[in-house]
């Protein structure tokens, strides 16, 4: 894909990120302080890697199937440490972080990853399956 189609992809998949966002917002405005850092941090886990990864990948889609397949690992790989590192030090804080906490990780991760779907989907429905007549 071009640079172009990349850098749209980061600028739509951000203003997908921010619709996760946004159904976080009764945890930053009226709950306590401790529960929205542990929204805000399962947030950031999975959007900011879901939002990179993905740029790469859209940057890899059509190229070579390896380093389409390297991008996709890296960016669920990051997802999944990220993710373990947070709820380990939601479990160690105690306090009721685990609620919060796995609110942001889905608030994060399900708007990217349907826009994800979507976007690629697209990408490959416009380049076709391959398995038109030719000639």
């Amino acid at each position: 894909m071009t640079s172009r189609s990349v850098i749209g992809f980061a600028l739509l998949a951000s203003v997908a990120a921010a619709t996760g966002a946004a159904a976080l917002i009764p945890w930053f405005w009226g709950g306590e302080r401790a529960a929205s850092a542990w929204a805000a941090r399962g947030f950031l886990a999975m959007a900011m890697p879901g939002i990179v990864g993905g740029a790469w990948l859209a940057r890899e889609h059509g190229r070579s199937a390896q380093r389409f397949l390297v991008a996709l690992a890296t960016g669920f790989i990051t997802r999944l440490v990220l993710a373990g590192l947070a709820a380990f030090y939601a479990g160690r804080a105690g306090d009721g972080a685990g609620t919060p906490l796995l609110l942001g990780l889905a608030a994060g991760f399900v708007p990217l990853m349907v826009f994800e779907m979507i976007w690629f989907a697209r990408a490959r429905g416009a380049q076709g399956l391959g398995t038109e007549p030719r000639g």
